[in-house]
């Protein structure tokens, strides 16, 4: 232990004309004469306090001092003896640490993100005011709480459960990595479902031995329901852009992109490609007798009933113009597109709209032409569509209201308009 006027700076001297009063802090001189007047009244035979003296120069050093009282034979205190201990340095690097968490603590509190904390178990130690407001929830009502219990369902965006072992908290204590940006729900305190996007990371002590999981929790709900809603929107303006305006089928543009994207995947994959063009027969004479609201109607009803049979089909009908459709049929062979045209034909057929102009009989009739093709590096999907159009052009060459392939079409040699 250092002597008294070593840590005070006087000298022996000196010190003997010094009182207590004189030589205590003032804010610490009523703990310390009450603790020494209960020495010498013999209610207590030792103390220790920490408590401030002046030094002869005028500033403040901490001690640590311990008291003990000797006393005579009957136990009657006589005089105190004290050891002193200087503790400045101590308590400077205490009230730095102190100044330190506060400020910690304040930043924490302040902060624009949610911030918890979860010790090895997996419980919540700490939630700071904005990870409370993002829950909903008061860090008294949820401290310990385990990270993956139920109240809380964590489940992915799309309503998904996820493991434990897959939670932000595992993977940060199971690695002791950083995560970032990963997403997930929750239900809050006023079981609202939340979208948060959580960063953790490992907190580790002095040795560097793994403590806690710290996460950041930031609530992207509105984020993502405003991009849920754009992409809905999006998704509604490309359909309106793809889509005929009077029949609600695909349009011509769409047409020409799709066929390019399934001749592709048809070179790559190897697989035949086949197309249907269709015409209703005689249609100018149908909107000249019913007026042009009727073959609105005539085309509306001929559309939905080809629609309604290619449900569940990965195809492609499309308005390709005027009373003229098509039909994409990735995968289908010659004999496949056949059969469907086949059986379209014959649906068509039982609408039976009438057609008195006609001079083919007193209903309307559509005619068909099919074309296949294996693509290769030598042909092109024109090519499709070329032969497509020249079935079609025998069929109405053959009295209309059939089905033509472009493979009889051309053994016949009748494909020449």
């Amino acid at each position: 232990m250092q002597c008294k006027s070593e840590i005070l700076g006087y000298s022996e001297t000196e010190l003997k004309g010094k009182s207590l009063r004189d030589l205590t802090y003032p804010e610490d001189l009523q703990a310390s004469l009450s603790a020494f007047h209960q020495l010498l009244s013999n209610e207590i035979s030792y103390y220790q306090v920490e408590k401030r003296y002046i030094h002869r120069e005028g500033q403040l050093v901490w001690c640590l001092l311990n008291v003990s009282a000797v006393k005579d034979d009957e136990g009657n205190p006589m005089y105190a003896i004290s050891q002193f201990q200087d503790i400045t340095e101590r308590k400077l690097y205490e009230h730095q640490l102190k100044e330190n968490e506060q400020k910690l603590k304040d930043i924490l509190e302040t902060f624009p993100n949610g911030v918890l904390t979860f010790d090895l178990k997996g419980s919540l130690q700490y939630a700071n005011n904005m990870a409370e407001e993002i829950l909903d929830t008061k860090q008294k009502d949820i401290i310990s709480r385990q990270y993956d219990a139920h109240e809380w369902v964590i489940t992915t965006i799309e309503g998904n459960p996820i493991a434990r072992e897959n939670l932000p908290v595992s993977i940060v204590m199971k690695t002791e990595r950083y995560v970032k940006d990963y997403v997930h729900t929750v239900v809050s305190g006023s079981n609202q479902r939340k979208v948060l996007s959580v960063n953790g990371t490992p907190l580790y002590d002095h040795t560097g031995k793994l403590i806690a999981a710290l996460l950041s929790i930031v609530d992207i709900t509105v984020k993502k329901q405003t991009e849920s809603e754009l992409i809905q929107a999006n998704k509604l303006l490309k359909r309106l852009a793809e889509q005929d305006g009077l029949t609600g089928v695909s349009n011509r543009r769409h047409f020409d992109n799709e066929l390019q994207n399934y001749w592709e995947s048809s070179l790559n994959n190897n697989t035949p490609l086949s197309l249907i063009m269709l015409d209703i027969d005689y249609f100018k004479l149908y909107n000249d007798e019913y007026g042009h609201q009727a073959g609105d109607d005539c085309l509306k009803s001929i559309t939905k009933v080809i629609d309604q049979k290619l449900t569940d089909t990965d195809t492609v009908f499309a308005r390709y113009g005027g009373e003229e459709f098509a039909i994409i049929l990735p995968d289908y062979s010659a004999e496949e597109a056949l059969n469907l045209a086949q059986k379209l034909h014959q649906s068509i057929q039982k609408l039976s709209i009438p057609h008195t102009s006609s001079p083919l009989c007193d209903e309307v009739t559509v005619s068909f032409g099919i074309s296949t093709i294996l693509p290769n590096q030598e042909n092109k999907s024109s090519e499709l569509i070329e032969n497509a159009d020249k079935a079609l052009y025998a069929a109405k060459e053959d009295g209309r209201n059939s089905v033509k392939t472009y493979m009889e079409v051309n053994d016949n040699n009748t494909c020449t308009p």
